[in-house]
């Protein structure tokens, strides 16, 4: 564990040196990815620093460290609200492939599908209580991921769980739709002025 932390500490330093250099050499547009890789630690972990080789202390300053928590917390809003409003509950297509199922159960298996991703997503999240990093950009296309893992072209996929084609593709425009509004967000969340961000 203690390793884990150190590794943690390094990467915390490495950024809050990036920061430092973004502004040094006024290259606003490094800030906002910088803040939110920085927000995938722990708070602890963003508030401990590290101690380099030669006796330097590296820690964020507080403005920093309160910019990256308030960063942190609109992003993990911006997440819950698309588990909620995107994934949970979430309707078949209307060109589902087994709207017209006899059986009860194959005509559920896409509402059934999409209320798996819920609840991996939610687990996923829960997982910051075993101190693993929280990254909801990679678990937003996580969310797609579940659906098309292990698919082998050309046959037809009978995995657990699975949405049909129609219900995947349009769950992926949402996906993508929800990547590309957080990732603009990111200078406002942030507290960053970058023109031009995208």
């Amino acid at each position: 564990m203690s390793d884990l932390f150190t590794a943690s500490s390094s990467v915390v330093t490495l950024h809050s040196l990036v920061i430092q250099l973004a502004r040094e050499i006024d290259a606003p547009q490094l800030l906002p990815s910088a803040f939110y890789d920085l927000s995938r630690y722990l708070p602890s972990q963003l508030m401990e620093g590290h101690m380099s080789p030669d006796g330097t202390h590296h820690a964020l300053d507080t403005d920093d460290l309160c910019r990256v928590l308030r960063g942190k917390e609109h992003a993990a809003r911006y997440f819950s609200t698309f588990v909620v409003t995107s994934v949970e509950g979430r309707p078949p297509s209307q060109l589902c492939l087994n709207r017209n199922e006899t059986d009860p159960m194959a005509r559920r298996a896409c509402y059934m599908a999409f209320e798996a991703i819920t609840f991996e997503l939610i687990r996923d999240v829960n997982g910051m209580v075993c101190n693993r990093n929280s990254d909801p950009l990679f678990s937003i296309a996580e969310a797609l991921a579940m659906q098309t893992r292990e698919d082998q072209p050309g046959v037809e996929n009978k995995a657990a769980y699975r949405a049909c084609e129609a219900c995947r593709m349009e769950f992926g425009v949402a996906v993508d739709a929800a990547r590309e509004d957080f990732w603009r967000q990111l200078p406002s969340w942030f507290e960053s002025e970058v023109k031009n961000w995208g």
